[in-house]
């Protein structure tokens, strides 16, 4: 086999390259603090670090859902929790007005009381966010979802009972609204215990009036008001809860896949500057073979 001195120069270069190629490589990996900057470094890690990457992803945008729907339940919170204290003044106020006791100016004076607490009821049925859109009324939250039809004189209920619901983890998702329209109603949303407690307010404010048989069922509807509004209150703390459960759990798997990817994709510092020593010697090495080499000539022996 006749071996040229362009065999040896070829295969000297081919390993300087590969010498070079290499030193270059644990250069980025040093500089960039990665062991696998691009597919080809290491293609298994690379597909579970996209994975990952994924799934990390998916993660913060879990989190940024439940920061907005805790948000928006802490707001219904607050409104509802107002409810249940006014009814709780309301009933005081109702009791006290059912005293035989009383004079006709005082029960007129009770009557002005008590349509100045409904009133106050309805506004915060009325409730908006801070981005002018309906805490109350269902999915129709441009509606306005109580109002006093002229007409009929009565409370109507204009919003639904529809639900709107935020995804917090992967197939799961929670109701983000309440509807509060059915703790003064009897089942069909017309609002009889605030359309009741409007006559009686105003038949306490007119001397003469019966409303004895109202007052006292009015008494029975507000306290049955109460109860539903503190159940849609306990509702509104268990979703609190379990999001904040799910927001932990997305805060322990995002540590741990970030400790993966760390396993992954770190360089070793010692390792890798060990190797950068042994391959630069190598291309020292290298050089000088084929600067040596390179001068010899078949001619030299003649």
């Amino acid at each position: 086999m006749r071996i040229s001195s362009l065999y040896h120069s070829s295969a000297m270069l081919y390993q300087m390259n590969q010498n070079g190629a290499r030193l270059s490589k644990l250069m980025e990996q040093m500089a960039t603090q990665k062991r696998v900057n691009v597919p080809s470094d290491d293609p298994v890690a690379s597909s579970r670090l996209v994975q990952l990457n994924r799934e990390q992803s998916a993660i913060d945008q879990y989190q940024n859902n439940i920061t907005r729907l805790s948000g928006n339940l802490s707001t219904q919170e607050a409104h509802v929790t107002a409810l249940s204290d006014q009814l709780l003044a309301l009933s005081d106020k109702l009791l006290a007005a059912s005293n035989d006791t009383h004079s006709d100016k005082d029960m007129s004076g009770f009557g002005h009381e008590i349509k100045q607490m409904m009133e106050s009821l309805v506004s915060v049925m009325n409730a908006k966010n801070e981005e002018g859109q309906f805490l109350f009324s269902g999915t129709k939250t441009n509606t306005q979802p109580v109002v006093w039809n002229e007409t009929s004189q009565q409370y109507e209920y204009q919003g639904n009972d529809a639900t709107r619901s935020t995804t917090v983890a992967n197939g799961v998702t929670i109701e983000e609204n309440v509807t509060i329209a059915g703790s003064f109603s009897d089942g069909n949303n017309n609002l009889s215990m605030l359309n009741l407690l409007k006559s009686v307010s105003d038949k306490l404010a007119t001397p003469g009036s019966d409303y004895r048989d109202d007052l006292k069922t009015l008494l029975g509807d507000v306290r049955t008001a109460s109860d539903n509004v503190a159940a849609v209150f306990t509702d509104l703390g268990g979703k609190q809860n379990r999001i904040s459960l799910l927001s932990e759990a997305h805060t322990d798997v995002k540590m741990a896949h970030e400790q993966v990817v760390q396993d992954l994709s770190a360089v070793d510092a010692a390792t890798s500057y060990v190797n950068i020593q042994l391959y630069t010697q190598a291309v020292q090495a290298s050089n000088k073979s084929y600067m040596m080499i390179s001068q010899l000539s078949l001619f030299n022996q003649m």
